[in-house]
């Protein structure tokens, strides 16, 4: 089960990497639509939250410790944030029609989320196969199973 938290981990990170260039494609493609960011939005509203979803189970089931578990719950809650800014920046009255100010800085947000998405999926990566090649069990085990210092 840790090979598959680790490969699910990876496949996060491509997948990261993919929606950046789907981002981009839908940017500088002319003349521009909605429907250059096809790729973009599918990806970002099914695949990645997909792949979130798993890497928890995957973690869970792989019997992670849990703050690596926790850890494995970011990259989710930052996809959750991205739909937020969305949500701020129509209440303050920005729209595809039109924008203002306030709703352009709050959207500027969203490339910078997705950069944070982007380095947790690659620590979680890392971390993900630290754990599967069983290093940090073996630093636990050796802090627990230490002698006791008699201070003397």
């Amino acid at each position: 089960m840790r090979k598959v938290y680790v490969t699910l981990t990876g496949l996060l990170v491509v997948s990261v990497v993919v929606q950046f260039y789907f981002a981009a494609f839908g940017v500088f493609t002319a003349p521009q639509n909605d429907s250059q960011f096809i790729l973009h939005t599918t990806n970002g509203r099914f695949i990645l939250p997909l792949l979130c979803l798993l890497c928890i189970g995957a973690a869970a089931l792989a019997k992670a410790p849990g703050r690596l578990i926790g850890f494995t719950a970011i990259p989710f809650g930052l996809l959750i944030m991205q739909t937020v800014l969305f949500l701020i920046a129509g209440l303050i009255g920005s729209s595809p029609e039109k924008s203002n100010l306030a709703g352009q800085i709050i959207l500027g947000l969203h490339a910078v989320n997705g950069l944070a998405i982007l380095a947790v999926s690659i620590m979680l990566f890392l971390r993900a196969r630290r754990f599967a090649r069983g290093s940090s069990v073996v630093v636990e085990a050796s802090a627990e199973t230490a002698p006791a210092s008699t201070g003397g």
